[in-house]
């Protein structure tokens, strides 16, 4: 499923003094595939235009089937089109899963089974037979690294912090979506727990599903992570570019309030030493490319 969208703009409490333009005629494309990354500061429109993908936020009618091709609003997520009037968002949210932040919060039912279940049996196109229940929910446990036999009948409250965060991700998965979008997700989490999500999230995208869509303030699980990124300011998208290009604009993202990785960084102070290195900012290319340089291996 690719995501397509040309001319979108959001203005919270439109026709009022408190109007807040929060995306500016937003224009960008997620190809069927990617390991996306979405960045900018808060109040940026990012938050906002995650919730179109998933259809929590709906075009207004006066938004749709606009006849002026040059500035109609396309939005498409696979074969469902928001513009049209009859949506069926039943059928997108099954296919687009949505992580929010610290979803662990989230959790509710008395059991880890229970609270999984409840996506699967919301989000089934016909009622789902108890068997189909167990195997989906158990697919879906296992898949997120945990013991299903051990796990299931224990409250969600019960568990670690790890725990928890992979039970919540199990139960936005457990509708097999071809697109997860998941906001921070390593929000909060000791470096270890950070590694061990983004290593899920990679299997995740490997195995379940198609396309993974992350927002996130560490521009170093960006570099490491992404194929490309989109970089919001004011509502608008400034850059859209691969990792690579994109942290090479360091000036240009300090002007957006943004960071750099810390691979980035170093690569600029070997640069005011005289040392150029061409790396794609991930920690193991950086590595390669400064004992390459040195003439050194590997221990």
């Amino acid at each position: 499923m690719r995501i397509v969208v040309e001319h979108l703009t959001h203005i919270y409490n439109e026709k009022s003094p408190f109007a807040k333009k929060a995306l500016d005629d937003v224009s960008l494309t997620i190809e069927e595939g990617e390991f996306f990354g979405i960045i900018g500061h808060t109040g940026s429109g990012k938050s906002t235009f995650l919730q179109y993908i998933n259809g929590l936020m709906r075009l207004p009618s006066s938004k749709k089937r606009r006849k002026k091709k040059n500035d109609r609003t396309v939005f498409q997520v696979g074969e469902y089109d928001l513009t049209r009037k009859k949506t069926d968002y039943f059928g997108l949210r099954r296919s687009v899963g949505m992580v929010f932040q610290y979803p662990e919060s989230q959790l509710f039912a008395e059991t880890v089974f229970d609270d999984v279940a409840f996506g699967y049996k919301n989000f089934a196109e016909k009622k789902p037979t108890k068997e189909e229940i167990e195997k989906n929910v158990k697919e879906a446990i296992e898949i997120v690294g945990l013991d299903y036999e051990r796990i299931k009948n224990s409250s969600p409250l019960d568990l670690s912090g790890g725990q928890k965060r992979r039970v919540a991700i199990a139960g936005v998965i457990v509708t097999r979506p071809e697109i997860l979008v998941l906001d921070e997700p390593a929000a909060g989490l000791d470096p270890l727990g950070k590694q061990e999500i983004m290593e899920l999230l990679h299997t995740l995208h490997q195995s379940w599903c198609k396309t993974v869509v992350v927002v996130s303030h560490d521009m170093d699980e960006i570099a490491e992570n992404c194929t490309r990124v989109a970089v919001f300011s004011e509502g608008k998208v400034k850059y859209l570019l691969p990792p690579r290009e994109l942290f090479k604009k360091d000036e240009e993202l300090k002007a957006l309030g943004l960071d750099i990785p810390l691979t980035a960084k170093l690569c600029l102070e070997l640069k005011k030493q005289g040392v150029e290195i061409d790396c794609d900012f991930t920690t193991e290319d950086f590595v390669e490319k400064v004992l390459r340089l040195k003439g050194g291996k590997r221990c």
